[in-house]
């Protein structure tokens, strides 16, 4: 947006804020110091790296996080440097993740076809979560190094040579598995944020393609053999639709999915039975301490089993809903990774009438590849391994390479124009392959889609033209309390 200096003035705030920090640490106690020099050392550096080379996203990611962690830091100071230098650093520290998130807008580049977000501090805070978000990703991710990345370069080169033998490259549908019907199925009552749900389990009938590599260690995840899913299903004998809405990355929990899915709004004001699928390796299938660990860690073996995985098992549920619940109008919705899956199921399941897909990831090597640190990026590619290669392997599982089964005129994507995590280039790469309308654009980040009316007018919009809801806010059968 506009010009990009070489030299960034907004890069002294964080600059001064972090030499407070350790000015503020050497003046108090030995544990005063200990809490001063993470965000005292982060904000120099960062504001010392803005201010004389600006641009690197990475930068403005850290000194989000730093600022966060000062902000939170600064009150356990001011028992050593009082009240006001507390609230000083307190301030100036929150200041400075604001400020990360400004200038993640401001540098962010022009994308053809997509009006820039306006400047200011709305749009500034919005992005800030968004640089957040990223900062704890990148920060936390377990990069692929030593025999890791070794072990990874080998695997990859040994599943392509499977793909050639198998003839998976030129067809890659043929990868699949066909769906079993659901098998096992159990569902007991639950509630969460005060809204009564069925949770379901049923047994994944999925079973990791045994000629690849890594299939084995999958298949060691034991939690991930039972599916998981939420329900909300109106108690009443009127035919309703069904909307099938898919969570992002690190969700798959239910206070977390259906604070991203409304209740209120789809359940009962849209009179929708709602089904919200826990994606492999997410929530109660998790196989490391947090949601969602080893699915985009850089393994990309297992990314392939774990999206594999993911298509058969919303295929069965797709399968399921349409009959045992006899479901004669049918939606998907999926935001970010969900995005993704949504749109990937909708190149095989004809069983939807219309598809949204929010702020979708849809080119994985492209998304990862942009975060991937410089140096260990560099050791796997000086292994033959670029995102070219980690895109031939993911094609199987790319929405990109299947044509999607929903009538062209409900198909739907939109996207932030803001967005730090996912920006605008994905949402219009989809748009295009699935030859629809263009994006629908909100003026704001990846984690502020839940609170943009664009987003909740374009989602019913969509629903209304399919024939899934009477109009904007309006059921087509009235909606009654669920159990």
């Amino acid at each position: 947006m506009g010009g990009y200096p070489q030299y960034q003035a907004w890069g002294v705030l964080p600059l001064l804020t972090g030499a407070w920090w350790l000015l503020a640490g050497l003046d108090g106690s030995g544990w005063a110091l200990a809490m001063a020099l993470l965000p005292g050392l982060v904000l120099l550096s960062t504001g010392v790296g803005t201010v004389l080379y600006a641009g690197d996203p990475r930068l403005n990611q850290f000194m989000a996080v730093a600022g966060l962690i000062g902000g939170l830091l600064a009150w356990p100071m001011m028992g050593s440097v009082g009240l006001l230098a507390g609230l000083g650093l307190l301030l100036a520290s929150l200041a400075c993740a604001l400020c990360a998130g400004h200038l993640a807008v401001a540098q962010q580049p022009e994308f053809e076809g997509v009006e820039s977000p306006p400047l200011g501090l709305r749009t500034a805070l919005k992005a800030m979560v968004d640089v957040l978000i990223v900062g704890y990703f990148t920060s936390t991710a377990r990069i692929p190094s030593g025999q890791r990345a070794d072990r990874i370069v080998d695997e990859i080169g040994q599943a392509l040579r499977v793909y050639e033998d198998a003839g998976w490259d030129a067809h890659p549908a043929t990868l699949h598995q066909d769906p079993e019907p659901l098998q096992g199925l159990q569902q007991t009552p639950a509630r969460t944020l005060d809204h009564a749900y069925q949770h379901l389990r049923w047994t994944s009938g999925f079973v990791p393609e045994p000629s690849l590599p890594g299939a084995q260690r999958f298949a060691g995840y034991t939690r991930n053999h039972t599916a998981h899913a939420w329900l909300l299903e109106h108690q009443d004998d009127a035919p309703r639709p069904w909307l099938v809405a898919i969570h992002g990355y690190r969700m798959g929990l239910d206070w977390l999915d259906m604070s991203l899915f409304p209740p209120q709004w789809l359940h009962e004001q849209l009179g929708l039975n709602v089904f919200m699928p826990v994606l492999p390796l997410h929530g109660h299938r998790r196989a490391g301490l947090r949601s969602g660990d080893k699915y985009l860690d850089g393994d990309f073996l297992e990314l392939l089993h774990a999206q594999s995985q993911a298509l058969y098992d919303l295929r069965t549920a797709a399968r399921w809903i349409r009959e045992a619940r006899g479901a004669t109008q049918m939606a998907l919705l999926g935001y970010s990774l969900g995005g993704y899956n949504a749109s990937l199921l909708a190149g095989f399941a004809q069983e939807f009438d219309v598809v949204i897909a929010g702020i979708p990831l849809v080119d994985i090597a492209e998304a990862l590849w942009r975060n991937f640190p410089t140096i260990p990026r560099r050791g796997v590619e000086d292994r033959g391994v670029d995102d070219d290669v980690v895109r031939r392997l993911l094609a199987p599982v790319s929405p990109l390479q299947f044509d999607c089964q929903v009538p062209p005129a409900h198909r739907h994507v939109f996207g932030g124009t803001a967005d730090q995590l996912l920006p605008p280039p994905q949402a219009q790469l989809l748009a295009r392959h699935w030859d629809c309308s263009p994006p629908t654009w909100f003026a704001g980040s990846h984690l502020s889609v839940r609170r943009e009316r664009v987003v909740k007018d374009c989602i019913e919009v969509a629903l209304q033209a399919a024939g899934i809801i009477a109009g904007p806010g309006q059921a087509l059968v009235p909606a009654v309390a669920s159990a």
